[in-house]
């Protein structure tokens, strides 16, 4: 299916600088019928040259945790993770102390 190799396709990452990270809840129904209620949505927010926000979206993974944003981070790679320069969060405790375990860099 195309969606699935345009989901799989690394190079969208490419130029990334600024990275969003919230949830969504999804549904408010029962978990063993409809799924995962939350999920974790990472947006690139980069500005181009004229200073506009890109604001795409890059993933959305099914949970809320710390550990489902660490393993999102986790499977991009160094290179992506040191070309991260600023961090948009959640107010979540999970999704900082990901970026903290992950991201940040003491020459930062």
């Amino acid at each position: 299916m195309k969606l699935e190799w345009l989901a799989a396709e690394e190079s969208r990452f490419a130029g990334m600088r600024s990275l969003g990270v919230d949830e969504h809840s999804w549904h408010h129904g029962d978990r063993r019928t409809k799924g995962p209620k939350e999920l974790t949505g990472m947006v690139d927010l980069t500005r181009d040259d004229d200073g506009r926000v890109r604001a795409r979206l890059l993933d959305l993974v099914p949970g809320r945790s710390k550990r489902v944003y660490l393993d999102w981070l986790t499977e991009r790679g160094e290179t992506f993770r040191q070309g991260v320069q600023i961090a948009a969060l959640d107010p979540f405790g999970g999704y900082k102390s990901a970026i903290d375990d992950r991201v940040c860099c003491t020459d930062r």
